[in-house]
């Protein structure tokens, strides 16, 4: 492992024996970013968002004659501050190996930086949900990263707080179970029951999606149970499947993984089910771009990317981002450790 390249650290690219080359960078396809709403920030809009909830009363109240109309009470409720961070790569490569090796393919896979960003991104989107019962989780730079919504609770939370009521609410399913008709119905009931504005009163939402990860079992579940012409719970074929594709299957490839993107057993079997893709109408999590993933311009002799004096070569990727959830409306979570 270098990361460095030259003709010393990568002679194989050089030397007389001729080789067949097998890429072995096949990388996750991204999925998590249609969960978040993008807010695309640009430069010269500082390093922080504020995000921040209102909310009104639901009913009219009784006009009595010759009284006053009652006033309608508007408040502010929770607020989530959104921080950008960069993130980058570089690769740096001699003149030597530029001119003396032999595998121009090999080469130009090594110094396209494309996923870098992406799959980082993808990771962060992801552990939002991964990690949604914790308040922080120290991600694979080692830095604290603060998961709370506005309420200061966990994402995935039983006891959820409104700013202008005393009622609580949950967004985890009662016991955690794994994915079936029963464990549904129980995130569906949560969905018209525990879906409240800061007052206390009932909101709807729109929830349409069952979100994975690519467990075999559980994405085989779901989809059997989505796409089934007759009631999955039944022998009898006349029987209709009432779920048939009322809900989208999205899968994330770092849903049960660690911090790091290691494999994490415990988490294979978590899902949930969320109100996504409508804007402000569904969940409400953002994810702020102040610099798009990109490449910085390619090294060329002369250029301020060349080290003159060692004539090494330096390719690179950046980009600069955000994440934050207001709330834990619109995401129920299950998270079965079985």
């Amino acid at each position: 492992m270098d990361t460095f390249l030259s003709s010393a650290s990568f002679s194989d690219l050089v030397d007389l024996t001729r080789r067949v080359w097998v890429k072995t960078q096949q990388m996750i396809v991204p999925a998590a970013q249609q969960l978040y709403i993008k807010d695309s920030l640009g430069k010269a809009t500082g390093n922080s968002k504020l995000y921040e909830e209102i909310d009104t009363q639901t009913f009219a109240k009784r006009k009595y004659e010759g009284a006053a109309a009652t006033k309608a009470a508007i408040g502010l409720g929770y607020t989530v501050t959104m921080y950008k961070k960069r993130i980058a790569m570089e690769i740096d490569i001699t003149q030597e190996l530029r001119d003396e090796n032999r595998y121009p393919e090999v080469q130009a896979l090594i110094t396209n930086l494309t996923h870098f960003c992406h799959q980082r991104i993808e990771l962060d989107l992801t552990h939002i949900l991964t990690f949604a019962d914790a308040t922080t989780y120290t991600n694979m730079d080692g830095e604290t990263v603060t998961i709370t919504v506005g309420d200061g609770l966990s994402l995935a939370n039983t006891a959820h707080t409104l700013k202008f009521s005393s009622t609580t609410y949950s967004n985890r399913v009662s016991g955690d179970p794994i994915f079936s008709r029963g464990a549904l119905e129980g995130a569906e009931l949560l969905s018209v029951t525990n879906v409240l504005s800061n007052f206390g009163e009932r909101r709807v939402l729109n929830f349409n999606a069952i979100i994975t990860g690519d467990d075999p079992n559980t994405c085989n579940n779901v989809k059997q149970f989505l796409k089934s012409t007759s009631d999955v719970d039944q022998n009898n074929p006349a029987v209709v499947n009432v779920y048939k594709d009322k809900y989208r299957h999205i899968v994330l490839p770092y849903y049960h993984t660690t911090a790091t993107e290691g494999y994490d057993s415990t988490k294979r079997r978590h899902w949930a089910l969320g109100a996504i893709g409508q804007g402000i109408n569904g969940w409400q999590a953002y994810f702020g771009v102040w610099e798009e993933p990109h490449l910085k311009e390619e090294p060329a002799e002369g250029k301020n990317n060349e080290d003159y004096h060692r004539d090494v070569w330096t390719f690179g990727t950046r980009a600069g981002y955000g994440i934050v959830a207001v709330s834990g409306r619109g995401m129920i979570f299950s998270r079965p450790t079985s």
